[in-house]
């Protein structure tokens, strides 16, 4: 029995394929037919077979759906090959995904069941979107033992509101209605008290997909992350911007407003910055609170085959001034360090 657990948390992914097509049709260049989905994998393999658990925000549809109203309405609609998909996440040891984002609901209720179906074919659990209100409602719970600790951890997924995703492309579950879960501080909070009250030591994460393609972090953001801490989050961990977004404390509680992309093949070009990060949390036996690390990767954003790759001595800067942009004072809370996974910075509470 380990002493020790490491959950990681990972930002936008998605293999691609709607991008790789379009690509290989027109340039003839296509990362996963030339060099293999593996290939994607090839520089932080080793974080993923290294952690305990590992979640991430699964920014598509696993489904050979070929048709969705959203098609002219909608400016890209993400698919992954059902046959390929879940055996990749199976392959690399990802263990659970977040359905709850703008992609999640892209070829609508077929897509979505497709989705659930071929998630459990390789008993990886998802959480954010469900075929109901009450079923993407929930949080994604897990019971972990550390020592003789017994760890109750709760990850809370979905996607902001937004008025055009609600109106013009019924986006969001409702009471007899499949969809991606609607993640706002008034919803969760009841659900988050009760898991308190019952269970003071539990841990709660609010993993939700907020912010706007390619900015930085905005009000909202910020309004939305304090508010799931009022409720009892111990942690928020966002993404969606595709890009690292600013970090911050509130009530001595991390809020990482933008973990940025993880996997994701597409070409950016340029428009965004293109480091990233992985958070994992890494509990002990003794300790109530875990030690909050944050990886920065690279991936290449103005590329139509990028990879993904821990990011080098001389660049360690750039992420802290990415981090720390709108309080430098953050910078005395995070200390930089290295293990067998790489570069890493410790987030020192505030």
């Amino acid at each position: 029995m380990s002493e020790s657990l490491k959950v990681s948390f990972y930002g936008d992914f998605t293999f691609g394929e709607n991008y790789q097509a379009k690509y290989d049709f027109q340039e003839k260049v296509s990362i996963l037919r030339q060099r293999g989905y593996d290939s994607l994998f090839d520089n932080v393999k080793h974080i993923l077979y290294g952690s305990d658990y590992n979640i991430v925000n699964l920014e598509t549809q696993i489904t050979n759906a070929k048709n969705s109203s959203l098609e002219g309405k909608k400016a890209v609609l993400h698919w992954n090959d059902p046959g390929i998909a879940p055996k990749m996440l199976k392959k690399y040891k990802i263990q659970a995904v977040s359905l709850g984002n703008n992609h999640g609901f892209d070829f609508e209720d077929k897509g979505l069941r497709q989705s659930i179906e071929a998630l459990k074919s390789e008993d990886i659990e998802y959480f954010g979107a469900g075929v109901d209100e009450d079923e993407a409602a929930k949080p994604l719970v897990k019971q972990f033992k550390i020592g003789e600790r017994t760890l109750n951890f709760y990850v809370f997924g979905g996607y902001k509101y937004r008025e055009d995703y609600d109106r013009d492309f019924e986006f969001y579950a409702k009471d007899k209605k499949s969809g991606i879960n609607l993640l706002l501080p008034e919803k969760a909070c009841g659900h988050i008290r009760k898991i308190k009250e019952n269970d003071p030591d539990s841990y709660v994460v609010i993993f939700v997909h907020f912010g706007f393609d390619l900015q930085k972090t905005v009000p909202m953001q910020k309004e939305m992350a304090r508010g799931f801490v009022d409720s009892g989050a111990d942690i928020v961990i966002g993404h969606g911007p595709h890009m690292i977004n600013q970090i911050d404390f509130y009530k001595s509680k991390p809020l990482i407003y933008s973990l940025g992309n993880f996997i994701f093949p597409a070409d950016f070009r340029g428009k965004c910055s293109p480091y990233n990060l992985i958070s994992t949390l890494e509990f002990s036996e003794s300790k109530k609170e875990p030690e909050v690390r944050l990886y920065p990767v690279y991936m290449e954003n103005n590329s139509k085959t990028p990879k993904t790759r821990l990011i080098k001595e001389d660049e360690i800067h750039i992420v802290q001034n990415l981090l720390c942009e709108e309080d430098t004072s953050i910078k005395e809370h995070l200390e930089c360090s290295n293990d067998a996974f790489g570069i890493y910075f410790r987030l020192k509470t505030k």
